[in-house]
C-alpha cells in the first residue's frame, strides 16, 4: 500500500511540473521575409534590385510592428504595418513606374535597397533567370564576395559572351560542391536593361568548379574566371 501511495504522489508532482512549465513553452515560426502596406503583402525579391537610386519613389509608408520578434502565433494575421525582420520606424518607398513593387534601404544590398513584390497584382512571377529577355541587356557588373565591384560589361560582345558562358552550363540537380577546405567563394552578378529593376545572381566557385542556381544548380565553364579577375 505504501508503495502505491509514492507512486500516485509522484505522478501528480510530473502533472504540476508540467502545468507549470507549459505557459512558457513557445513555438518557432520561419518567417517569410514580408512587408505589408497599404492593405498588400510584399515578398522580397531575391534575384532582384534596383538598377539606380534615382528610380526609388516617394516615401509610402514606416514598418510599425516586427512580427518576427514579436509573433508565436503560427494563427497570426499579418496587419497594415507588420514586417518580418525590419525594425519599427524602418521606411517603406515605392518603385519609379512599378506599382508591384517597394523597396526599403539595406546597405548590404548593391545599388542600396532591398526589392519586395506584391503577388496580388500579377499572377505570373517573371523574375527568374529564364524569365530575361537577355537580348535587352545593355550592362553586366560583377562583384567579390564583399559586393565591391570588380568589372563592368558595356561592349555588346563582352556582354553576348558572357551570357554564352552562363547559358551553356550544364544543369546538375545532384551536383554538391567540395566543402573539405570551406564554403564556396561567392561572387555576384548584375545585368541591366532600361528597366527601373536589374536582374542579381550569385555564382559561386569550390576550388575546382563553378556553379549558380538559375532555377536548377547549373555548372560554368571555367572561362568565366576571365571576367572575375
Amino acid at each position: 500500500m505504501k508503495k502505491i501511495c509514492i507512486l500516485f504522489i509522484c505522478g501528480l508532482f510530473l502533472v504540476s511540473c508540467n502545468s507549470i512549465t507549459q505557459p512558457f513553452s513557445h513555438t518557432i515560426i520561419d518567417f517569410v521575409d514580408f512587408v505589408k502596406i497599404n492593405d498588400k503583402e510584399y515578398e522580397a525579391l531575391y534575384s532582384v534590385i534596383i538598377a539606380d537610386p534615382k528610380n526609388i519613389g516617394e516615401k509610402i509608408g514606416e514598418v510599425k510592428f516586427k512580427v518576427s520578434d514579436n509573433v508565436s502565433n503560427p494563427s497570426y494575421r499579418t496587419k497594415d504595418g507588420d514586417a518580418a525582420f525590419w525594425d519599427k520606424g524602418t521606411e517603406i518607398f515605392s518603385v519609379t513606374n512599378r506599382e508591384d513593387l517597394i523597396a526599403i534601404k539595406d546597405e548590404s544590398i548593391v545599388n542600396g535597397y532591398r526589392i519586395y513584390y506584391s503577388r496580388s497584382d500579377d499572377n505570373n512571377f517573371k523574375y527568374h533567370y529564364k524569365d530575361i529577355n537577355l537580348e535587352s541587356i545593355i550592362k553586366i557588373e560583377l562583384y567579390d564576395g564583399n559586393t565591391t565591384l570588380t568589372n563592368t560589361l558595356k561592349n555588346d560582345t563582352e556582354i553576348n559572351d558572357l551570357l554564352s558562358i552562363l547559358n551553356e552550363g550544364t544543369v546538375s540537380s545532384s551536383f554538391s560542391p567540395n566543402t573539405t577546405q570551406g564554403y564556396p567563394v561567392s561572387y555576384q552578378i548584375v545585368l541591366y536593361s532600361e528597366e527601373e529593376i536589374a536582374y542579381y545572381y550569385s555564382l559561386f566557385f569550390d576550388g575546382n568548379v563553378w556553379f549558380w542556381h538559375p532555377w536548377d544548380t547549373s555548372i560554368i565553364s571555367n572561362e568565366i574566371e576571365f571576367y572575375l579577375n
